[in-house]
C-alpha cells in the first residue's frame, strides 16, 4: 500500500522512524559494492527555545503594534525556527531576517500552516525577528519553541570512482531537500519526485538555484523566496521499506513571499518516460564534496550497467545527497527513473535507482497511459569476459520479451510435469526452462524469447558461447540460439535443436567470432513448443568467454611454501608467523597483519573458502583482498574478535574450527594483487589466528553447490561494516574537550611523528603543531585560540583526521 501523507510531518513517530532507517542508511554510505541510500543529512543539532512575542501595548500611528526581538546561537552556520502557540489573526504577520545576508521571510497564519510552524533556512548565527501585530489582532502572539542549528560536518563522502568527475550544474528542474540532504526535481504537471527514503521528516523543503557552500564545506542557503515546504506526499516506503518501494511523488506549497509554486517558479521540469535508457546515464543533484562544492548542484554522465522493470544501474559518480536525483538517459535528455543507491567503487559494482516502469511509480506522478515499450531491444552493456550466468534464483540481466507468447521460468528441482525436463541444476541450484503445459496456453506452437543483455565484443576477438541444455519428453519442440547487431536487422540463427535429446544434459559450444570486434552485439534464447505437454526445454550454466571455454575451476588450496609471506601496511607490529601442515596453515600471533602476493580479478562468482581456528582472541581475525599495500576496511572479512571492523557478516567464530565460505563478489569486484590474513591485536598479545586449506574459485569448487547457494542467498544482503576504525590514528582523543585553555592530544604509541594544524570554522588556518606518541598538552592561549570552534587536523605516515575541538 502507498503510504498517503496529508502534511503531517510533525508526526513524531514517523520522525522516529525516518531517523532510523537514515541512520541504518549512513552506516551503508562508507560500504563499496553494495547498495546503500545516499543520502547526506544536514550536520546539525536540535535545541529546545522559549521565546514569546506579543503586543506590548505600543501602537503605532497606523494602529499596529511592532515587537522585534534578536536569536542568535555561537558558531552555529544557519538557524532554523520552529513554533507553538501560533495566534496571527487575519492580518498579523512575523519576519525573520538573517543578520549575515538580510535574507527575509514574512509568514502569515495561512503560511505558517503550509510551513508546518516552522520557518525558511538563515545563514549565519542571529536572526531578527519581528512580530507586527495588526489593530484588529490585538491577542496575536507566537512562541519560538525551538531552533535547528547548522553545524560544521568535516566529513567527506566520496563515492564512486578513482577520481571524481562530476562538474558544476545549473539545473532549474532540480532542488536541494533539506534537512535530510537529498535531491528532488520536477516533473511536467507540477508535481516533484525523490527517493522514498527522503521523505517523512518534520518539515522538509526543497530549495531551488542553491549558492555554492562556504570554504569550510558548511552549506549556504538561497533565500526564502526560493524555499518551499513539502506538502503530500505518495510514497510505499516508509511503511514497507525495500529497494523496489524507494520512490516518492510529492506536492510543493507555493512560496511564502512569491506565492508561486515551483514550477512557477523555476519555469523548468522533466519530461518522464518508460522507454529503456540508451548508452550513458546523466545523474544531476546535490551530492557531497570538499569545499565550496559540498552539496551543491553537479552533474556526471556515466556508462549504463543494466536495465529490469524495476532497476536501472549505472556507472556515474554520485555520492551521499544524490540521492532523489533524476536518473536521465543521456541522449534524449529525458528522465526514466529516480536515483536512490550507491553501490560502485573505482574497481567495479555500479549506482542503481528505480524505474519509471514501476506501475504505482508511474500512476503516482499522474502521467497518463505511457506508450507501449520497444521490443525485443537488448538493454545494458557486458564487455568484461568470461560472463556467467546460471540463473541462480533470477534471469538476472537477461530480459523476457513482450512479443512472445509465454515466459521463461527460473526453478529449481524438477519441472512440475512428468516424463520431461531434468530433476535438478546442473550448475548451483536453479536454471531457466520453458513450461509446455496447457493446451492453448504453453503448448502448441507457443513462443518464449529471452534476451541476453547488450555485448561489448570490440576487444574480443574469438568469442565462444557455451551453455548446457535440457531437452527430453514426447513432445519437444525448438530451441534456436539467434544473433544481431546493434539492435536491427533481422535474427540470424547460431545453434539450433529440436524434439529429444535424450534424458541427460547436453554441453553446447558456439562460436561467436563472427562477431568479434563488435561492440553492439545481441543474443536471445528463442523456443517454440509443439503439440503436447511433455516438451519442457530447459537452459543453465551459460557462459561467454573470449577464446574456447575454460576449464571447470580447481579446487586446490593455497600452498604458503609457494609465498612469499610479507608484512602488510602499517599494521604487522611485534608478531610472528609460521608455516604448518605442508604449506597448508599459516599461523599467526600478537598484532600481525601478513599478505601473499596474489594477482586475481574478483568478479561477481569469486568466493574464498578457509578453514579458522583461535585459542585466544585479539581485535580483529579476518582475510580480504587488496590492490595496493594501503588498509581498506570494506574489503576484509572480519570472523572473530571484539573490535568492531571491516565485514562483519561473518562474525561468528565460537570456537574448534569452523570453515568460511564467502561470497567475495557479492562485496566487491576488481583486480587485486595480494590476499591479506589479519590477526590484530593493537592493545595487547598472545592473540592467535590460523588459516588453513585456503580455497578461491568461481562458482563452486568440486562436488558441492554449498558456494552457489550462497551467492544466490546473498545476491541482495547488504554488507554489515563495523563502524570502530584501524589504523596509526584509531584512538586519538582530545581531552578534556571542551576545555578553557589547557588540552591534551593523546596519540597511540604507533605514531612516530604527526603534525596538527588548527583551523577556524571558516577553514582559516590559526597554528601548527608538532606532537609525538602518547600524550601532548598544548595550550590554547600560547597558540592565540580564542573562545568558538576550532577544527584540528592530524596527520602522519599518509594518514589523517580531523577532529573539532571547543574552547569556552
Amino acid at each position: 500500500m502507498n503510504f498517503h501523507s496529508t502534511n503531517s510531518f510533525n508526526n513524531r513517530k514517523l520522525l522516529l522512524k525516518h531517523e532510523i532507517i537514515a541512520a541504518v542508511c549512513a552506516v551503508f554510505m562508507l560500504i563499496p559494492f553494495v547498495n546503500y541510500a545516499q543520502t547526506q543529512s544536514l550536520a546539525r543539532h536540535e535545541t529546545p527555545y522559549n521565546l514569546t512575542l506579543k503586543s506590548d501595548g505600543v501602537v503605532g500611528k497606523n494602529g499596529s503594534n511592532v515587537i522585534t526581538e534578536e536569536i542568535s546561537e555561537t558558531g552555529a552556520t544557519w538557524l532554523r525556527l520552529f513554533f507553538k502557540d501560533v495566534n496571527l489573526g487575519d492580518q498579523s504577520t512575523i519576519t525573520i531576517t538573517s543578520k549575515l545576508d538580510g535574507a527575509t521571510q514574512v509568514l502569515t497564519s495561512k503560511t505558517l500552516k503550509d510551513w508546518n510552524n516552522s520557518s525558511a533556512y538563515f545563514n549565519g548565527d542571529a536572526v531578527t525577528v519581528t512580530l507586527s501585530v495588526a489593530a484588529n489582532d490585538p491577542s496575536a502572539k507566537i512562541n519560538i519553541s525551538e531552533l535547528s542549528v547548522g553545524e560544521l560536518d568535516p566529513t567527506i563522502k566520496s563515492q564512486c570512482g578513482s577520481n571524481d568527475d562530476r562538474v558544476d550544474s545549473a539545473d532549474d528542474a532540480i532542488g536541494r531537500i533539506v534537512p535530510i540532504g537529498c535531491t528532488g526535481w520536477i516533473i511536467t504537471n507540477g508535481k516533484l519526485v525523490t527517493a522514498g527514503h527522503c521523505v517523512g521528516s518534520r518539515a522538509e523543503i526543497i530549495e531551488f538555484n542553491v549558492p555554492k557552500s562556504n570554504p569550510d564545506r558548511t552549506i549556504v542557503h538561497p533565500g526564502p523566496e526560493d524555499q518551499y515546504p513539502i506538502g503530500n506526499f505518495v510514497s510505499p516506503y516508509p511503511n514497507s521499506p525495500s529497494q523496489a518501494n524507494d520512490w516518492a511523488v510529492f506536492d510543493g506549497f507555493a512560496n511564502s513571499q512569491t506565492g508561486q509554486t515551483p514550477i512557477q517558479g523555476q519555469g523548468a521540469s522533466y519530461n518522464v518516460v518508460q522507454d529503456a535508457p540508451g548508452a550513458n546515464i546523466t545523474i544531476t543533484g546535490f551530492g557531497t564534496d570538499t569545499g565550496i562544492d559540498n552539496q551543491t548542484q553537479q552533474i556526471h554522465t556515466g556508462p549504463l550497467s543494466s536495465t529490469t522493470n524495476t532497476f536501472v544501474r549505472y556507472r556515474t559518480d554520485t555520492t551521499g545527497g544524490n540521492s532523489g536525483s533524476p536518473i536521465i538517459d543521456t541522449a534524449t535528455g529525458n528522465a526514466v527513473g529516480v536515483h536512490a543507491y550507491g553501490g560502485c567503487s573505482g574497481s567495479g559494482g555500479s549506482n542503481s535507482g528505480e524505474r519509471a516502469t514501476i506501475p504505482a511509480f508511474w500512476d503516482a506522478m499522474g502521467l497518463g497511459t505511457p506508450p507501449p515499450p520497444p521490443t525485443d531491444e537488448c538493454s545494458g552493456d557486458v564487455s568484461s569476459f568470461p560472463y556467467n550466468e546460471s540463473f541462480e534464483g533470477s534471469i538476472g540481466a537477461w530480459s523476457q520479451s513482450s512479443s512472445d507468447d509465454i515466459n521463461w521460468t527460473v526453478n529449481s528441482g524438477g519441472t512440475p510435469s512428468n516424463g520431461t525436463g531434468p530433476s535438478g541444476a546442473v550448475d548451483g541450484t536453479s536454471y531457466i526452462y520453458v513450461e509446455a503445459s496447457g493446451n492453448g496456453t504453453g503448448y502448441p506452437n507457443k513462443q518464449a524469447i529471452l534476451n541476453a543483455p547488450c555485448l561489448d565484443f570490440s576487444g574480443a576477438s574469438s568469442p565462444t558461447l557455451s551453455f548446457q541444455y535440457h531437452m527430453t519428453g514426447n513432445a519437444v519442440g525448438a530451441l534456436n540460439v539467434e544473433a544481431r547487431t546493434n539492435n536491427t536487422g533481422n535474427w540470424v540463427s547460431i545453434f539450433n535443436r529440436s524434439g529429444d535429446q535424450g534424458a541427460d544434459w547436453n554441453a553446447a559450444s558456439v562460436d561467436l567470432s563472427a562477431y568479434a570486434g563488435n561492440s553492439s552485439v545481441q543474443l536471445r534464447l528463442n523456443v517454440v513448443t509443439s503439440t503436447s505437454w511433455q516438451g519442457d526445454i530447459t537452459i543453465d550454466d551459460l557462459s561467454i568467454t573470449n577464446g574456447t571455454t575454460p576449464p571447470p575451476p580447481a579446487c586446490d588450496s593455497l600452498d604458503f611454501n609457494d609465498f612469499a609471506i610479507t608484512g602488510f601496511s602499517n599494521q604487522d607490529s611485534a608478531g610472528n608467523f609460521s608455516i604448518g601442515n605442508g604449506g597448508a596453515s599459516i599461523s599467526m600471533t600478537d598484532n600481525t597483519w601478513k599478505y601473499i602476493a596474489l594477482n586475481y580479478n574478483v568478479t561477481a562468482n569469486t568466493v574464498i573458502e578457509f578453514e579458522f581456528s583461535s585459542s585466544s582472541q585479539g581485535e580483529i581475525h579476518g582475510v580480504g583482498f587488496e590492490d595496493d599495500n594501503s588498509l581498506t576496511s570494506t574489503r576484509y572479512f572480519k570472523v572473530h574478535g571484539s573490535q568492531n571492523y571491516g565485514v562483519t557478516n561473518f562474525d561468528n567464530y565460537a570456537g574448534g574450527t569452523t570453515t568460511y565460505i564467502i561470497p567475495v563478489g557479492n562485496f566487491y569486484t576488481g583486480n587485486m594483487d595480494r590476499l591479506v590474513f589479519i590477526n590484530d591485536n593493537d592493545a595487547g598479545s598472545g592473540n592467535n589466528s590460523t588459516f588453513s586449506n585456503v580455497k578461491i574459485y568461481e562458482g563452486s569448487c568440486g562436488q558441492s553447490a554449498t558456494a552457489e547457494s550462497l551467492i544466490a542467498d546473498l545476491e541482495s544482503t547488504e554488507a554489515i561494516l563495523g563502524n570502530e576504525p584501524e589504523g596509526i590514528f584509531n584512538d586519538v582523543r582530545i581531552a578534556p574537550n571542551p576545555a578553557t585553555n589547557n588540552f591534551s592530544i593523546h596519540l597511540n604509541p604507533f605514531v612516530k611523528k604527526a603534525n596538527a594544524t588548527v583551523f577556524s570554522i571558516l577553514g582559516q588556518k590559526q597554528a601548527e603543531i608538532k606532537l609525538q606518541p602518547g600524550a601532548n598538552t598544548i595550550s590554547a592561549k600560547n597558540l592565540s585560540l580564542g573562545l568558538g570552534i576550532y577544527l584540528i587536523r592530524i596527520e602522519s605516515d599518509g594518514e589523517s583526521i580531523t577532529q573539532k575541538l571547543i574552547i569556552n
